[in-house]
């Protein structure tokens, strides 16, 4: 960390084009704004500077790396933060095997139980018209509100402590495999197999294993479906438990000159409903939803968004959802109160994006969610709100 600052200024003095090197330079500049409100309110600004640079290695190989630090406004101070976002090897023996170390993205099948950057090790080969892919990670090297692991309560203690800077620690293995022509037709199929282990030493400890599968299915020129389900082993201090997430998405390209599309999305995680069924626990919590923003455990929802093209540098989506609760204990939020109903509430988002030109990009969105179209938040709760601005560009 201490030696943060000279790495971003090596970068800044070389993020301009030079025909001295072989690579390339580049630097972006993002600012977001984020005003929520209900029961808290509060008003979140961050500023990041990044400077990137990658080069070819040979006929073979690759070096990429990206980085920065950014300017953040929360609870009425401001916090300087440095992290490294990208830093990636690529080595390609042959055409179709491919080698990745470093800190790197990647995904399962349906990003339900880990996407995003981790550190560690990957390799993919393309065989029989399919991709395999293989990939060995560990967590305690990143930024905490990048990584978002949410698995256990010592986790979300220590997501909002704001002495702590480092994730979670653990060790993640997954293993891809997908095939993108299933028995000559434009369906598709991909599996996965993950398991993650705890090396925290704090008192609750959480390993888990999943196995998951993803199906597409075109119907027709206009629909498409694509369908999920994951299964989970988990050992929580030393109870063992199953657990499962399922999904359906069915996406339409009306007729017309406008480039849109409609999607119906549903959404079904298991919550803890006695000792061997237990709350889905995915490893990083990606938010499900816009304003609410649960995590996929112990919640089920359904929606529908639409989008548009309007015209080359402007689009615009809104969307609406229904929220469940599959459990009266796994979510919980400020407001919930003692119902048992697993309803619990709706909400609607809108947004506009638009890019001028291809290195500048600006995006308006806001939304609202409503505790009276359900029953489980008090009846005294009052509307949530969320409003995001943002502004890129790229030198």
């Amino acid at each position: 960390m201490k030696l943060f600052p000279l790495w971003l200024v090596f970068f800044f003095l070389f993020s301009v084009h030079s025909e001295c090197f072989a690579g390339d330079f580049g630097f972006l500049l993002n600012q977001k704004l984020l005003l929520s409100g209900g029961e808290e309110s509060s008003t979140e600004y961050t500023g990041s500077a990044i400077p990137w640079f990658s080069s070819p290695l040979g006929d073979r190989a690759d070096f990429y790396l990206s980085g920065g630090i950014s300017a953040h406004y929360d609870d009425e101070a401001w916090k300087p933060l440095p992290e490294i976002y990208r830093f990636e090897f690529i080595y390609n023996p042959s055409p179709d095997l491919r080698v990745e170390f470093g800190r790197l993205p990647f995904r399962e099948s349906l990003s339900y139980v880990a996407s995003g950057l981790f550190d560690g090790l990957a390799a993919g080969y393309n065989i029989n018209g399919g991709r395999f892919s293989a990939g060995l990670f560990y967590t305690g090297l990143l930024y905490k509100k990048a990584a978002y692991i949410f698995m256990s309560p010592d986790d979300k203690n220590d997501l909002a402590d704001t002495d702590k800077y480092f994730a979670s620690r653990r060790i993640i293995a997954a293993l891809n495999w997908e095939k993108t022509s299933v028995f000559d037709t434009r369906s598709g199929l991909a599996l996965s197999g993950l398991c993650q282990f705890d090396l925290n030493d704090s008192g609750t400890t959480i390993h888990s294993q999943y196995l998951e599968a993803k199906f597409t299915l075109p119907l027709g020129a206009a629909f498409n479906t694509v369908s999920g389900v994951v299964i989970e082993t988990a050992k929580e201090s030393g109870r063992v438990f199953a657990a499962f997430a399922l999904s359906l998405d069915v996406q339409w390209l009306p007729p017309g000159g406008v480039q849109d599309m409609v999607t119906f999305t549903g959404r079904f995680s298991s919550g803890d409903w006695n000792g061997r069924w237990g709350a889905f626990v995915p490893i990083s919590a990606e938010a499900q939803g816009r304003v609410l923003r649960p995590v996929l455990s112990g919640i089920a929802l359904v929606e529908a968004f639409y989008t548009a093209r309007l015209c080359r540098a402007l689009a615009a989506d809104v969307s609406a959802s229904y929220y469940f609760r599959t459990d009266t204990g796994t979510y919980d939020a400020t407001g919930i109160g003692d119902s048992a109903s697993p309803l619990v509430g709706a909400e609607v988002y809108g947004g506009v994006s638009w890019s001028p030109y291809s290195d500048v990009l600006l995006s308006l969105g806001a939304g609202a969610f409503f505790p009276g179209t359900g029953r489980a938040f008090s009846d005294d709760s009052k509307i949530k709100y969320r409003v995001e601005m943002t502004a890129g560009i790229s030198l």
